[in-house]
């Protein structure tokens, strides 16, 4: 009898070698562990003197946070959805960030939302009274969920990048930006994006 010998080398490293008859096919099949993880792309737009932020949250996470605190009758990204959807949102999302530049609160606009494939895309706006030099982020975004998640902040300012991981146990972050001027750049594809959005 002919068999053959089936290799399915797994992210982690480790193989798994299982044997077929010929002619039979076995597809063994792996059930993927979900990972908690939310992220923000935070740009300094130097025109406007604003932070643009545009967070990236799986909608089923979301979805789930919201039913916990306002109702079990929350259905995200349907047909007809309601407008206090939108409105529960931007309450929820708002409540879980703080930025501060040189320890000073800074006040965060909400400009809506819209959902994309399997993610919902928050935006929002921060003005700056100046420049960003001394920046803390703090992002609570679904550690009521689960104590698995992990908030991964990316944040442009000129030509530099930097980042930040938090988690429950570690919530907020400092990033350090060493302000030189340069030439100025045009920065119009979070205004683009923007009009898309659901409000």
């Amino acid at each position: 009898m002919f068999q053959k010998l089936n290799l399915l080398f797994l992210s982690t490293g480790l193989i798994l070698s299982s044997l077929t008859d010929f002619g039979q096919s076995r597809v063994n099949l792996i059930e993927a562990h979900k990972f908690y993880v939310s992220t923000a792309n935070i740009e300094y737009n130097s025109t406007s003197g604003n932070l643009e932020i545009i967070q990236r949250i799986f909608i089923d996470d979301l979805e789930a946070v919201l039913r916990a605190r306002y109702g079990d009758e929350i259905k995200l990204a349907a047909l007809n959805e309601p407008t206090q959807n939108a409105t529960l949102i931007k309450k929820y999302i708002l409540n879980q960030w703080q930025i501060k530049n040189n320890n000073k609160d800074l006040e965060l606009k909400y400009l809506g939302h819209k959902y994309d494939i399997d993610q919902v895309k928050i935006y929002i706006e921060v003005p700056l009274t100046q420049a960003p030099e001394i920046l803390f982020f703090e992002n609570k975004t679904l550690f009521d969920l689960t104590s698995d998640q992990q908030n991964i902040i990316h944040v442009k300012v000129e030509d530099q990048r930097k980042s930040l991981l938090l988690f429950s146990q570690n919530p907020n972050g400092v990033l350090n930006f060493k302000w030189v001027f340069s030439q100025p750049t045009e920065k119009g594809k979070f205004n683009a994006d923007r009009s898309e959005e659901h409000t």
